[in-house]
């Protein structure tokens, strides 16, 4: 398997291709990452651990050129046959997140005349359904590609949610796609309890970015929980663009001595952290991890502006738990933690095994099984045929309009998915 990426910097998508590499090394298959960006700019632990179990290559190993030509424009740059050939030489299929990865993907095995499968993962949920028709041409080919031209075997959604998702919006059935679970979890051995120490520690995990809304509202939880004198800590883990933003609003609040930006979480501490907190709000893969020690864990709806959400994720786990509008009942964040203080030793006991009950179909084993039935599929026969040189203008152009267009739909893509949700 290859997959293609940019810079394995410290994310859930990033972690999953981590664990993935390590779960097939396990299992003496092969595995290689072809990483576009430079090596300095990843993560130095995930890119040192991903080494253990997986071939690194960078776009030099295998084009022609610059190394700053062949890392942009790897669509175009001439490619080494014979460096090209080793180095793919026991992949039998390929996986991306992004549509020009997924067409580079396309390109190599075309060049090698193997037919390898390539396969997209939907790793968030509008990743192509923003702007709707309102995308630049490459944008849309990359989604002609995807959704018109792949099998639909080759569509990994993840989730039955997700794949409802796209059935509306794109008005396919995606009938033969794929919806098994992200592998996140190891199966492991964990000693509960139903202690509570003062004070409440509170913990989320992610990118601060834009859609994940409770890094916000949960400082506004926090100063009403302790001006009802509840004894509460919030630790937020993680960086990003909104950081200073969050860190104002705490500020404002008066609450640095309550609430703290602690920075990136080191891929290899996260059990060892998280294990030590009461509560864990968030969603994406970090939210599997933290049930996976037993930490209650509270469902941080994303692009939710009010501190609600479905409860706690051991109660919504067959769902696309993270995504706003579902037919499900929201809570109250304030009213959940609440109850959470207010239960029996013996409850909260429940409530922690409920949560490691929960996760057994996240596990890597269970995940890579059914991703190594994916190289099976037969990729049509017909070339997908496109001006590659017109492609990376048009990219080009976007990427110019989005920096200085404020009204760029990539830019407003959240706002806009949410009056394109009420369609």
């Amino acid at each position: 398997m290859l997959f293609i990426y940019g810079t394995l910097s410290v994310g859930g998508i990033e972690t999953f291709f981590v664990r993935m590499a390590k779960e097939r090394f396990h299992k003496n298959l092969h595995t290689s990452i072809l990483l576009l960006s430079k090596p300095e700019r990843s993560n130095d632990e995930l890119l040192s651990e991903i080494k253990k179990y997986a071939s690194v290559i960078y776009p030099e190993d295998i084009f022609y050129g610059f190394s700053f030509f062949c890392r942009r424009f790897p669509l175009l740059s001439p490619v080494k046959p014979k460096a090209l050939l080793d180095k793919l030489m026991k992949v039998d299929q390929i996986h991306a997140f992004d549509g020009m990865h997924a067409l580079l993907g396309y390109r190599l095995s075309q060049i090698l005349d193997r037919k390898l499968p390539v396969t997209i993962g939907f790793y968030h949920y509008i990743k192509y359904l923003w702007g709707g028709g309102n995308v630049a041409w490459h944008e849309k080919l990359n989604r002609d590609f995807i959704f018109n031209y792949l099998p639909e075997k080759s569509l990994l959604f993840f989730s039955e949610g997700n794949r409802e998702l796209y059935i509306k919006h794109k008005k396919q059935e995606f009938g033969e796609s794929n919806t098994f679970r992200l592998g996140v979890i190891d199966k492991k051995e964990v000693a509960l309890s139903g202690d509570l120490i003062t004070p409440l520690k509170i913990v989320a995990v992610g990118r601060l970015v834009e859609f994940k809304t409770y890094n916000f509202y949960m400082i506004d939880v926090v100063k009403k929980l302790i001006d009802k004198g509840i004894d509460v800590e919030f630790d937020i883990y993680g960086d990003g663009p909104l950081k200073q933003q969050i860190q104002e609003k705490i500020k404002k609040a008066n609450l640095q001595d309550k609430i703290l930006l602690k920075g990136t979480l080191d891929y290899s501490k996260f059990d060892t952290t998280i294990a030590n907190y009461d509560l864990f709000i968030g969603s994406g893969t970090a939210i599997i991890q933290a049930s996976a020690l037993g930490v209650p864990c509270i469902v941080g709806v994303e692009n939710m502006i009010a501190p609600k959400t479905y409860g706690y994720f051991c109660d919504v786990w067959q769902h696309e738990y993270n995504l706003k509008g579902l037919d499900l009942s929201l809570f109250k964040v304030e009213d959940i933690i609440h109850e959470f203080i207010s239960m029996e030793k013996k409850q909260r006991l429940e409530l922690k095994q409920k949560h490691l009950n929960c996760i057994v179909m996240f596990t890597n084993e269970s995940c890579q099984n059914s991703m190594d039935e994916l190289k099976k599929i037969e990729m049509p026969q017909a070339e997908f045929k496109y001006n590659r040189f017109f492609y990376i203008i048009s990219r080009g152009i976007d990427v110019i309009n989005i920096k200085f267009n404020k009204k760029h739909p990539r830019v407003t893509q959240f706002e806009d998915f949410k009056r394109f949700e009420k369609q």
